[in-house]
């Protein structure tokens, strides 16, 4: 056996997306960072092992603007181009890559921590691991630790407050909760993949599978021949059990229903599946709830349904509150219960860190929340995101030599501002950054998109059977609203336009007005709707077109910044009532996207400011009250930016913000095919020049970008009073856009 000593800056313990995005984020700020992992591959749940699709806050797009930027955003935009049909073992590899890419990560696979040792001021001093295979015992030592496990194990074994179950109604006075609190969790799931193999297959079941014509699976869950993997979410089972205590017999029998199920697919009769055979079946389950620990705050259910704009806010997330009966695929009803908010909702930072020890992060799904909200920031990408974030504030700790709650009650600001400069998802926080010399600027564009018309070539009619919407930004005020209309008979038309709420949603939240206007017969053209409001601030605007079968408007294939187009047409999950049951229904579930993504109702405005090239600078980088993005249309020729100053400054770094469209819903595995393998609204070719002796010299040019967010850091430092960035080419999209530009 042989023992060793690591030390670093700060020790990780947990390889799934949130250990994962830690890692990466403090690395990136310069600290050296021992990541633990007691797995032989990244990526917890997501990974190939258990292979859950990374869902987030878009809820399979059903919230708006809401795709997560950082490094979890980072990770879906490069899958997406490497791997656009989702195979699990190419996601792995990008997961290891990206970790092996930083020189300050050292990676420690198959490591199991099994001993904390504490200090005399309530910190850790240090862990140990196992790592199986190599016969070592390795000690790791840092200045902080985040616990990144899922179940806790760190938390737990260093002393810290946990919950474990459902609270009771007392507690937070949550409606979800129970009258009285127990030990009851969320289970765990183990899925499979078949594949046709062209030709027929026989398949006898084990002794040890279960049939299920004798369970409660027949009456309310739905088999299908084509489905696999994350399609049976629902074999889920062992909330009644210590989920991890018990986690061998928890896989035997969720094994043993996998093999029942295959069975009742072969050989009951009721599939053609003759050439279907089982290709794979996890081996590890893929566990939702275990530990949570007590931070400073308590994330609880009014949090989420009322999208509590925390001072403090991390992050943000969007899946709905949903959660699932401890019995699982036994359970004699629902396999799910939801409760929507109207938008994605904020976290804060003060459940991310042990309250009573001085140097424990968390991380992930065993975060400071109540088991009601647990239920919607267990999603793998909300995860990564509060990985982020704590790998963030570990690194801003180390550099301040300051405490996790110290962050929080003396350098708030500066750490928020921190994540902000590396893309974190946040909303609604400007950048404040003294250094950066962009904020001091003037800014000029070469154009600015200042009408907003979806009309394009070839739009097709829509008959408005049922109604119809889109929703646009008003900034500052819009007078009238044209749109494309043809009738067959000498009919009436009416509209209505609401207010959204608050700024991360797109909802019809509040009438504004209404107005239905008389068409003659065989009318084809653009119809004027007088809409006259001029808001408060900046904010969008949500327009229902009413349903009339002898009037169609006309949808155009195209996408157009900051404008969504919906149809009334709800959710399937709300057509299932054997899994799905919703206490809280907003109207998101009913005015989708989905099916028209990326296309738009044909309508113009006269003139907006909200594409203005001081968009750039205003300090937020993603939609939130408005796109917050300068654009101007693709004309055939290059655009530009440019950034003066009132005397020459010295420039070492610029960090540019692409506009990635954070609407359209990306996903790492099966979930669904995007049709595209680079966001069209990217930045494909550019050039920075600055001015030097009244000459434009070029100062770098980069070709064939993909990403999002990109630093570049000079050899050499320039002095100049103006820098031009030259927009030569886009990834397919017909206006060029941008959302920030940063000087240091």
């Amino acid at each position: 056996m042989r023992r060793e000593n690591v030390s670093a800056d700060i020790t990780i313990i947990g390889g799934g997306l949130a250990g994962t995005c830690a890692a990466i984020a403090a690395a990136r700020l310069g600290r050296k960072v021992a990541l633990v992992q007691n797995r032989g591959v990244l990526g917890g749940n997501s990974s190939s092992e258990v292979r859950v699709w990374v869902a987030g806050a878009t809820k399979h797009g059903v919230n708006r603007y809401a795709r997560e930027t950082g490094i979890m955003g980072e990770l879906f935009v490069e899958n997406q181009y490497r791997n656009p049909d989702g195979n699990p073992y190419l996601w792995d590899a990008l997961l290891m890559e990206k970790v092996r890419d930083e020189a300050n990560i050292s990676l420690f696979l198959n490591t199991e921590v099994t001993a904390v040792k504490m200090d005399e001021q309530k910190g850790i001093e240090s862990v140990e691991g196992f790592m199986s295979g190599s016969e070592r015992v390795i000690t790791f030592e840092s200045a902080f630790f985040i616990d990144a496990t899922g179940d806790g194990l760190v938390g737990f074994l260093a002393g810290a407050e946990f919950s474990i179950g459902r609270e009771g109604f007392e507690k937070y006075h949550e409606s979800l909760a129970p009258k009285s609190g127990d030990n009851e969790t969320l289970g765990s799931t183990l899925f499979f993949y078949t594949k046709d193999i062209g030709h027929p297959v026989k398949y006898i079941k084990p002794n040890f599978a279960k049939d299920i014509t004798k369970t409660a699976i027949m009456n309310n869950r739905i088999i299908k021949k084509e489905d696999n993997g994350c399609a049976y979410w629902w074999i889920e089972w062992g909330g009644e059990f210590d989920i991890v205590h018990d986690n061998e017999k928890v896989r035997d029998e969720l094994q043993a229903v996998v093999y029942g199920i295959w069975d009742y697919i072969k050989n009951s009769g009721e599939y053609d599946a003759d050439n279907l055979t089982l290709d794979w079946i996890g081996s590890v389950p893929g566990k939702r709830e275990y530990r949570r620990f007590m931070g400073e705050y308590v994330l609880k259910q009014q949090d989420i349904e009322e999208q509590t704009l925390f001072e403090d806010r991390i992050g943000f997330g969007g899946w709905s509150i949903d959660l699932h009966p401890a019995t699982g695929m036994y359970n004699d009803s629902v396999g799910a219960q939801h409760s929507v908010a109207d938008g994605v909702y904020h976290i804060p930072y003060r459940i991310l860190y042990a309250k009573e020890i001085s140097n424990l992060f968390f991380a992930g799904r065993d975060v400071s929340a109540s088991h009601v909200a647990f239920g919607t920031i267990r999603v793998m990408a909300t995860c990564a995101v509060m990985g982020q974030a704590a790998g963030t504030a570990a690194a801003f700790a180390v550099g301040k030599g300051i405490s996790p709650t110290d962050i929080y009650h003396e350098q708030l600001n500066g750490y928020q501002q921190l994540l902000l400069r590396e893309d974190a998802s946040i909303l609604g926080v400007k950048n404040e950054d003294q250094a950066d010399l962009a904020r001091s600027a003037a800014i000029t564009a070469s154009h600015t998109l200042k009408k907003i018309n979806t009309f394009v070539p070839g739009a097709k009619l829509y008959q408005l059977e049922k109604a119809v919407a889109f929703s646009l930004p008003v900034d500052p005020e819009i007078k009238r609203v044209d749109l494309m209309v043809t009738t067959t008979r000498k009919t009436k038309l009416t509209i209505k336009w609401y207010a959204t709420g608050k700024p991360q949603n797109y909802i019809p939240a509040e009438l504004i007005g209404e107005q239905t206007v008389s068409l003659a017969e065989h009318f084809t053209g653009w119809q004027p709707f007088e809409i006259n409001w001029q808001p408060e601030h900046a904010q969008n605007l949500f327009v229902i077109v009413n349903p009339n079968a002898d009037c169609s408007v006309y949808l155009g294939d195209s996408a157009f910044a900051g404008v969504l187009s919906y149809l009334d047409n709800p959710i399937g999950e709300l057509s299932q009532p054997e899994l799905h049951d919703y206490t809280r229904k907003s109207p998101l579930l009913y005015w989708t996207n989905q099916k028209i993504n990326r296309k738009n109702f044909v309508f113009r405005t006269q003139t907006t400011n909200a594409y203005d090239d001081n968009k750039v600078l205003n300090g937020l980088v993603r939609p939130y009250g408005g796109p917050n993005m300068w654009v101007a249309p693709v004309n055939g020729a290059p655009e530009y930016l440019d950034l003066s100053w009132d005397g020459p400054i010295t420039i070492k770094q610029i960090n540019l913000t692409f506009n990635d469209d954070v609407n359209e819903d990306i996903i790492n595995l099966h979930h669904h095919r995007t049709a595209f393998e680079v966001v069209p609204e990217l930045i494909k070719d550019y050039q920075i020049q600055y001015e030097k002796d009244g000459q434009w010299i070029e100062l770098l040019r980069a070709s064939d970008n993909r990403v999002r967010h990109v630093v570049h850091q000079l050899k050499m430092p320039i002095k100049t009073s103006r820098l031009r960035l030259n927009l030569l080419q886009t990834n397919g999209s017909h206006q060029f856009s941008m959302n920030e530009i940063r000087v240091y």
